[in-house]
């Protein structure tokens, strides 16, 4: 694992306004940093703030306070358009919901954020198809997901996340909507994929048995972190 810092957040707020009710103040002051590498889950009972903070490190929202940096670069300091590019460029996504689009196949899937990217089209469709061979789905790449099992609709949802090799994957219980043998399969996949890529992986989780496998957890409650800097062993 290098030393590096890919990752920080610095007395991160995020307060949502309620036109008819009090504010909700989600994020009360998050601090945190994540090495090159290092695989962390983010661990708490709903309502925490868990998905809030992977989608404001994510940048698919903005904070109401403070700031993110990853791999040095603040991300206030970009327009709409230039945090668009950065996002689709370092940061790859997996969510509970896997969000493939129905009209396209799996290969088109997840040559998607390359597409977004403008990237060359030949080796972006042989790059897509080698990772849906990593994934185990290369014989799928063709079927669109309503063909596809849940688990493949997961792994396909992987390879799209890689596509682009980000510096930083962010998944949001991956595995929240399959049972436990397919679950611990994609488990194992990400893990595989973490270590082989030497990428950073934040997987936002209430499974235990997923959180025991990672460097460390960090735990929520009631927006503030509660528990930090734990090693698994």
């Amino acid at each position: 694992m290098r030393d590096s810092i890919i990752l920080e957040t610095i007395n991160l707020h995020k307060v949502y306004k309620m036109p008819d009710a009090a504010d909700v103040h989600v994020l009360k002051g998050i601090d945190m940093q994540i090495r090159e590498g290092e695989i962390v889950t983010i661990l708490g009972p709903s309502g925490v703030g868990k998905s809030t903070l992977l989608h404001v490190i994510g940048a698919l929202d903005r904070p109401t306070q403070g700031s993110v940096k990853i791999d040095g670069h603040d991300l206030s300091q970009l327009d709409d358009d230039r945090l668009a590019l950065f996002r689709n460029k370092t940061v790859g996504f997996v969510f509970q919901f896997h969000h493939l689009l129905p009209e396209f196949t799996a290969l088109e899937n997840v040559m998607m954020p390359g597409m977004i990217g403008a990237a060359g089209q030949t080796d972006l469709r042989a790059k897509s198809l080698n990772l849906l061979a990593q994934v185990g789905l290369e014989h799928r790449a063709h079927h669109r997901p309503q063909e596809l099992s849940g688990g493949e609709q997961q792994r396909v949802a992987v390879a799209r996340a890689m596509v682009n090799r980000p510096r930083l994957i962010l998944a949001d219980e991956p595995s929240g909507n399959l049972d436990v043998h397919t679950a611990e399969s994609l488990h194992e996949l990400l893990w595989s994929i973490s270590r082989d890529f030497k990428q950073t992986l934040v997987i936002v989780t209430h499974n235990q048995e997923l959180s025991r496998q990672a460097d460390r957890y960090i735990e929520l409650y009631d927006g503030k972190i509660k528990t930090n800097q734990i090693k698994k062993h």
